[in-house]
């Protein structure tokens, strides 16, 4: 509640929770790319973003669902996914030409061995780079799913029933949890093995052209069309045209007035 004239309403974005407007003002006072983080329930997602005063342009961007093209048959909500994808990212950043950026999380926090630490630490090892604290990077047994395969080992021995309600999206996927650290090595890879081939660059700037707003095409102002000189008449021979005039002879004929005899009338008898 307000409860004096100096309260300012929030930002839409702010009250939602999205954006952290101070935040973002000392990222863009930088001038570097920002590597933007962004993760969901199920997915992640790494973009490199170029700030302009028209609008941000997006120059790299990889989601956890790109890993299925590279092998990966595990979850993509787990650490192991959210290292991959900040390792494709920076591979993406790496054929294209770029070297550095600035780490963007928004309005959530960095800690030791979460999916946004384990994002980082794979954009990093990648070759990008990013101002960091190792400190919070997650262990190697973490990132590469060692952790997880061990615990659906121990949870398969225990209990069968709890074991296939826990790993359930991994039946639907015809994968087991126990191979996640082969699943790791063999989609790492595969994204190495697609940069030095040259297909990664190609790819990408493909990708980029496909996703360009086109310009709007300016209409040229229309010409006025001239119109064709009239043409003039044909000069007629002229033909010279006698006309008699009739002289109307009017004859005026004068009233004559009979003037009546002067004199007095004799009385009837």
């Amino acid at each position: 509640m307000a409860k004096s004239a100096n309260y300012h309403v929030p930002f839409r974005r702010r009250r939602d929770g999205k954006t952290n407007f101070h935040r973002r003002k000392r990222l863009l006072r930088s001038g570097k790319n920002r590597l933007v983080v962004r993760r969901t329930n199920k997915h992640e997602r790494v973009s490199i973003v170029k700030a302009k005063v028209i609008g941000d342009e997006t120059l790299v961007d990889a989601s956890s669902q790109h890993l299925k093209q590279y092998g990966w048959k595990g979850a993509t909500g787990n650490v192991p996914a959210s290292y991959l994808t900040g390792y494709l990212a920076g591979k993406y950043a790496k054929a294209l030409g770029i070297k550095e950026a600035i780490l963007d999380i928004g309005i959530n926090t960095c800690k030791k061995d979460t999916r946004i630490s384990a994002l980082l630490c794979g954009a990093v090892q990648a070759g990008l780079k990013v101002p960091h604290d190792s400190s919070v990077f997650p262990t190697k047994e973490r990132y590469t799913g060692q952790i997880i395969a061990d615990y659906a080992t121990k949870l398969k021995k225990e209990s069968k029933e709890k074991y296939e309600k826990q790993f359930s999206g991994y039946k639907k996927l015809s994968a087991k949890p126990e191979s996640l650290p082969t699943y790791f090595t063999t989609a790492k890879k595969a994204i190495d093995a697609e940069l030095a081939s040259g297909a990664m660059k190609t790819k990408l700037k493909n990708r980029n052209k496909k996703n360009k707003i086109p310009k709007p095409k300016t209409k040229k102002p229309a010409t006025t069309a001239k119109k064709p000189a009239a043409k003039k008449p044909a000069a007629k021979t002229a033909t010279k045209t006698t006309t008699t005039k009739k002289t109307k002879t009017t004859t005026t004929k004068k009233a004559t007035t009979k003037k009546k005899p002067t004199g007095t009338k004799k009385p009837k008898k």
